[in-house]
């Protein structure tokens, strides 16, 4: 492992970044427990500039299929994956998933698009530091981006090799990378570990944009090549990458029995449930929230049907109770109706609570709810108060391969065949 720096590394710099704070403004649902915003590619690049000329930190995650899977197996990806500022959909499935639950997803908007127009932007400066990869990848990088005729230049490379989250942690490393002063920090260490990473550093970080942008650095060091355009305008980029690199192809059959999974245990009954109970104008009107608070607690009772239409009395609520330090509990007993944009700013709000180590509680005796929240992805939720405010420690569980990975795989799809026919007569 090696470091490559353009800064002095004797000159030690912090840069101040303003307090945290969660925007309930965002235009954020929630795709079968993904956190997403639905954005076009500049309404992207715009935040991403102005959280970096405003030295405000802006943690961005690129969701996928592979995080559908991922999130269902591991809480502690699950609970990084929610804590992000911006969450822009990655993969063409998810923009086909959200379409089905009536989210208006233009297309996708892939974090190798976002960081390719911030490097061909030359109306402003800034500078980009890059996690991962090899000595090799990050000296093309640098030697790309001072050829590039952009605002873009490379702060510096570090190959941290394959170590632990906590071996990638040194204060000597995270020094190292605080002194070059980037405006951008790009981490490709792998989704799982570069998201533990992040969220374990966060605080210590001095780089307003921070992201785990996966293959990003390789395909800017030109060591792995893009799909063509008419593959990633068909959702078909998952061919390409198993060509280039054959090695995927066991990672794409599980997300592939994952998203099958999810299409008839969770969206099709979805689907049913809003054709058949979509609430009425006046229903909507006579939706309830009660915010009170109890000790250290914030507590958010809702009554009545909650979606997009009539999300004010939510945002502001969830504001409140933020600003105020405060545990949360959210009471869903008497909810008759929730869609995705509902529960993504209840999912914004418990991945801001986890990502600062505050409580958050959701309460749903009601069978009723229960499902509703199942059906979305959300049934982590339901976990026991006690449980939900405590913190859990971080615990890598890389997926099998070989043939255990492939047992693993026929497991899955036997189980999936056989719940859904299960679920089928349950709904």
């Amino acid at each position: 492992m090696s470091l490559s720096m353009q800064a002095d590394a004797t000159t030690a710099f912090r840069r101040v970044l303003k307090p945290l704070a969660p925007d309930f403004s965002r235009p954020a649902v929630c795709i079968q427990g993904l956190l997403c915003d639905v954005v076009t590619l500049n309404e992207a690049r715009r935040l991403a500039m102005a959280c970096i000329n405003s030295s405000q930190r802006c943690s961005i995650v690129t969701p996928n299929t592979d995080f559908l899977r991922l999130i269902r197996s591991d809480p502690e990806f699950r609970d990084a994956v929610l804590a992000n500022d911006l969450s822009i959909i990655d993969g063409m499935p998810l923009v086909w998933l959200a379409r089905a639950l009536g989210v208006p997803a233009r297309d996708r908007v892939c974090g190798c698009d976002l960081f390719d127009t911030l490097m061909h932007q030359s109306s402003e400066h800034f500078s980009a530091f890059f996690f991962g990869a090899t000595d090799e990848i990050g000296r093309r990088v640098r030697d790309r981006l001072d050829d590039n005729r952009s605002g873009l230049r490379c702060a510096g490379a570090y190959a941290p090799g394959f170590g632990s989250v906590e071996s990638m942690s040194t204060p000597f490393i995270l020094d190292s990378i605080n002194k070059t002063d980037p405006d951008l920090l790009v981490v490709s260490v792998g989704a799982r570990k570069g998201l533990l990473w992040l969220n374990r550093n966060e605080h210590l970080l001095s780089a307003p944009i921070i992201c785990n942008l996966g293959a990003t650095i390789n395909f800017v060091a030109g060591s792995v090549r893009r799909a063509p355009a008419h593959f990633r305008r068909y959702g078909l980029e998952w061919l390409w990458r198993i060509w280039e690199e054959p090695k995927l192809y066991a990672r794409y059959a599980l997300d592939l029995a994952t998203l099958l999974s999810v299409l008839i245990r969770e969206i099709l009954p979805c689907m049913i449930q809003g054709a058949l109970h979509e609430p009425s104008p006046a229903q909507l009107a006579a939706a309830r929230l009660q915010h009170s608070h109890r000790d250290s607690e914030d507590f958010l009772a809702f009554s009545g049907p909650w979606t997009k239409d009539n999300l004010a009395p939510l945002r502001a609520a969830l504001t409140a109770a933020t600003r105020d330090a405060n545990d949360i509990v959210v009471d869903l007993d008497h909810v008759t109706f929730v869609d995705a944009a509902f529960l993504g700013q209840i999912l914004l709000a418990y991945g801001y609570q986890r990502r600062m180590h505050r409580g958050f509680a959701l309460c749903a005796t009601n069978s009723k709810v229960k499902r509703m929240l199942q059906r979305h992805g959300c049934g982590f939720l339901l976990m026991t108060r006690q449980d939900r405010f405590v913190a859990r420690p971080i615990r890598l569980r890389p997926p099998p391969t070989g043939p255990a990975g492939a047992h693993h795989l026929w497991k899955r799809m036997s189980n999936f065949a056989h719940m859904s026919w299960i679920n089928f007569h349950e709904h």
